[in-house]
């Protein structure tokens, strides 16, 4: 790895060159050739060398040709994708945008169908119905590209439109332009800009086409494409006729790519470290995974699966693989890292970070949050944010690795931060965890003698089997169903536990011979936490390095061997776990183990409640079928109490929490604010409803759009919901977030700029600025270190009681509900097992769930008494 410097950057520059000057010469031909290329001469001999470039098959001169073929190819081109993205573009956000699935069916199916048709075929059947011109060829070449189009932008804004961010907006009635427009269009334009120029090039091979065909152009016509065409007889006496033109066009085609790829390059760039976005973590793990693309209408743009592919062993017969059991590695496999550096615009994220980790052992990096920790991690990839240059040396299985030089698939394993940017959005659960499986089963030895078909009959059976053993185990060791309804759903469709799961079987499935696991726990109840923990003990044991980035300080004593303290990029404390936990030497280090468990609050006085649930009943859909997920829960909470929804990750809590918000339409019973009943959903609340009951999300940084400024989008509550001007409204979201703890230099910024601990402050801004009755705060300490985690429970508990709020609280952190909650509701399966007040079910549970998930100590599943030996 080179150190950081201007070098870095020359390889880019010079591509961008090389891409501006290869793209300039054929549109400055196509421009200005014909304005060059004066008056016609009298025709001389087909295929004459004589002149600067000869004649061609009919003797006219080749080089006056060229100046006027390129006005005809690239001007139909140009207008054709233009006019497919005009026409496309908005029937894809349309089918997008809409919450109605009968219009995204109307809109796409016939699509499809248009789609299913060979391009070629439907090139014919479109000329041979309409009259010869260059307008024709225009509007069949759009046709054609019409269809891919709409696919690309309908993956590129379905996360968008239906993401926490769009769902933050619809909270406030944010208008409809600033939603479509100024989120999800803006949110795409990276990937539409990138797919824009592989439809031009597409256009340009379409129109040569064409040209060959005699479609839109006469056959002796001056036309880069057909003088291609035509010219090829007399290849070998006159080259320069077909030569000419055809770099020509190879110039324009690699000249497009160039430019598009290097302006998406410094748009990353300028984002800044935290700015990668889902398609960033996806292209990670599908570097990572090494799978195989998919076509642009089945895969959102950039999206792979996040796991890796080991090497196969043609010395290895039959299908024997057991899901996610790691292959023993050949040789120590050992991870080194030595003096790494790293450095965006200027800021140091690294300095100096070297450690080692052998086969079979645990390291856990922990560190505040922006310490450094995924940064690390990423380089163990071989990657690195936008704009981020490492210096120094990363080692892994004996291999220098750097963004230039990856691991190859297989080598390393990764289970990402946030699941839901790692997981294909429009792809179904089991459809990428049986092309895992699959991509990681051994294919199986014909045995001497056997017929090559029946071999191969036997081996495709006995394949499909495997993959789907193998998917079933790894599902039933992260607490998965591997049922079909499940196997059918969207990432979407499964709770914030669900996809860290989901993720993990990812990871398991691959076999990696080493795991990155950034935050596994992030979100999980205990009981889960304690099942990753014992997955990721057995994999260590069976061989695997494990380097494990956590905030979750009972995860790095269950399972940790050696220990490694970040802090502003720079390591202040290494050693065995248990001596560093046990007896920490730096003030820092103290000060990340300090936090102590909480004690139950005191019970709350009586009061009537400001939030009353009666009966509640929701499902959600799964294809024709509906999936009921909460059967009649009922709860309350008072103006300055605190109600903390618990359960298994999948039981309900967030559902029923979205339901109270008006996020998720219920399907039977009542919420009541203040004894009168609000309406099951956002659009038909009144905006008084809607600034009374307000919702923060547990990824504080997707709900929040990523290219405006933070207090910007604060304000915008204020604006929408208590109709004050923009400046009146700007001037009470800084005093909001100044409650908060946020300067007005630091809200200035975009949320890329912000730490997760500063991003969750924001959002409570957020809903504090629209005055509740009520605010839900689904998850938010999740995947924060315990001093931020404290800060933020000691804020949400002082504006609680400031403010006089009822506080909705879905965690699955004894600690924070035992510092927050009055009153405890126990979810499993949707249904509320126990209920009661909090220093009742904190201390004596009855329920065996309920005490598994409050009283951790007597089933092992929570806080560990001491460092693992």
């Amino acid at each position: 790895m080179s150190p950081p410097g201007r070098r870095h950057r020359t390889p880019a520059r010079l591509r961008l060159a090389v891409g501006v000057a290869l793209l300039a010469v054929p549109l400055l031909v196509a421009v200005v050739g014909p304005a060059l290329a004066g008056d016609a001469v009298p025709r001389g001999r087909p295929f004459d060398p004589g002149g600067a470039f000869g004649t061609d098959f009919v003797g006219r001169d080749v080089l006056r040709q060229v100046l006027l073929g390129g006005r005809s190819v690239v001007g139909v081109a140009l207008a054709a994708t233009a006019l497919a993205y005009l026409v496309g573009v908005p029937l894809g956000l349309l089918a997008a945008l809409t919450r109605r699935r009968w219009l995204d069916e109307l809109v796409m199916r016939p699509l499809d169908l248009l789609l299913a048709v060979p391009s070629l075929i439907l090139l014919i059947l479109l000329a041979a119905a309409a009259p010869r011109g260059p307008a024709t060829l225009v509007g069949i070449v759009a046709v054609i590209g019409l269809p891919e189009v709409a696919r690309i932008s309908r993956a590129a804004a379905l996360p968008l439109a239906h993401g926490p961010a769009m769902e933050a907006m619809r909270l406030y009635r944010e208008t409809w332009w600033r939603r479509a427009v100024g989120h999800v269009v803006t949110g795409s334009r990276r990937v539409l800009l990138a797919d824009a120029g592989v439809r031009f090039i597409g256009a340009l091979y379409l129109v040569a086409t064409a040209s060959f065909l005699g479609v839109g152009v006469a056959p002796d016509a001056a036309d880069w494409a057909v003088m291609v065409d035509r010219n090829r007889a007399g290849l070998l006496l006159q080259p320069w006729s077909v030569l000419v033109p055809a770099a020509l066009l190879v110039a324009l085609a690699v000249g497009v790519n160039l430019v598009a790829d290097r302006l998406l390059a410094d748009r990353d760039a300028a984002a800044g470290e935290g700015a990668a976005g889902d398609a960033g973590f996806r292209s990670v793990a599908a570097r990572v995974a090494g799978i195989r693309s998919r076509a642009a209408h089945r895969d959102a743009p950039g999206s792979r699966v996040p796991a890796a592919r080991p090497p196969l062993d043609d010395g290895d017969a039959g299908l024997t693989v057991a899901a996610g059991t790691p292959t023993p590695p050949v040789d120590a496999c050992p991870v080194r890292v030595v003096g790494l550096d790293a450095e965006v615009a200027g800021r140091r994220l690294l300095a100096g970070v070297s450690f080692t980790v052998a086969a079979g052992e645990v390291l856990a990096l922990v560190g505040r949050s922006g310490s450094g920790k995924t940064t690390v991690g990423r380089a163990l990839l071989g990657e690195a944010g936008p704009g981020v240059r490492l210096a120094g040396r990363v080692e892994v299985a004996g291999r220098p690795v750097s963004p230039a030089a990856p691991p190859p698939p297989g080598v390393v394993g990764y289970v990402p931060q946030q699941p839901s940017a790692a997981l294909n959005p429009v792809r179904r659960v089991g459809a990428v965890l049986r092309e895992v499986a699959l991509r990681h089963t051994r294919p199986e030895r014909r045995a001497p003698g056997t017929p090559a078909g029946d071999a191969a009959a036997r081996a495709t059976v006995t394949r499909r089997s495997a993959v789907r053993r193998a998917v079933a185990d790894v599902l039933a060791r992260v607490d998965l169903p591997a049922d079909r309804e499940f196997l059918r759903r969207f990432p979407h469709q499964l709770s914030g536990g669900q996809q860290q799961r989901l993720v993990v079987a990812h990871a398991l499935l691959a076999r990696a011979r080493v795991l990155v696991a950034d935050e596994p726990t992030t979100g999980q109840d205990s009981l889960t936490r304690r099942d990753v923990a014992h997955e990721l003990r057995t994999l260590a044991d069976a061989g695997m390095a494990v380097v494990l980035l956590s905030h979750d300080l009972h995860l790095v004593r269950a399972v940790a061997d050696r220990l490694v303290v970040l802090d502003a990029g720079a390591v202040v404390e290494a050693g065995p776990a248990a001596d560093v936990l046990a007896a920490p030497r730096d003030e820092r280090t103290r000060r990340l183990l300090a936090a102590a468990p909480a004690a139950p609050r005191a019970d709350a006085p009586a009061a009537a409640p400001a939030l009353r649930v009666g009966d509640l009943v929701a499902a959600h859909r799964a294809g024709a079928r509906r999936r009921t997920v909460l059967r009649g829960v009922t709860a309350a909470v008072a103006p300055g109490g605190c109600l903390a929804v618990v359960g298994r990750s999948g039981s309900g809590k967030t559902t029923l929490a979205r339901c109270v918000a008006g996020l998720h339409p219920p399907r039977g019973g009542t919420v009541g604010l203040d004894g009168r009943p609000l309406a099951g959903t956002l659009d038909r609340r009144t905006r008084a409803d809607l600034a009374a009951v307000q919702y923060v999300f547990q990824d504080a940084r997707a709900s929040f759009h990523p290219h405006r400024s933070v207090v910007e989008q604060v304000s915008r509550v204020a604006v929408r919901l208590r109709a004050l001007p923009p400046i009146r409204a700007r001037d009470a979201a800084r005093r909001v977030l100044g409650e908060v703890g946020l300067a007005a230099d630091v809200v200035a910024r975009r949320p890329d700029r912000l730490s997760g601990g500063e991003l969750q402050r924001a959002a409570l801004a957020r809903a504090l600025l629209a005055e509740p009755r009520v605010v839900i705060c689904d998850e938010i300490t999740s995947g924060l270190d315990m001093v931020s985690r404290d800060r933020i429970v000691a804020l949400v508990d002082r504006l609680r009681r400031a403010h006089g709020l009822a506080l909705v609280v879905i965690s699955h952190d004894r600690d924070v509900v035992a510092r927050l909650a009055d009153h405890v509701v126990v979810l499993d399966a949707g249904q509320v097992v126990e209920a009661g007040p909090a220093s009742v079910l904190l201390t004596a549970a009855r329920h065996p769930l309920a005490r598994a998930l409050l009283h951790p100590s007597e089933t092992g599943a929570g806080p560990v008494s001491g460092p693992r030996p």
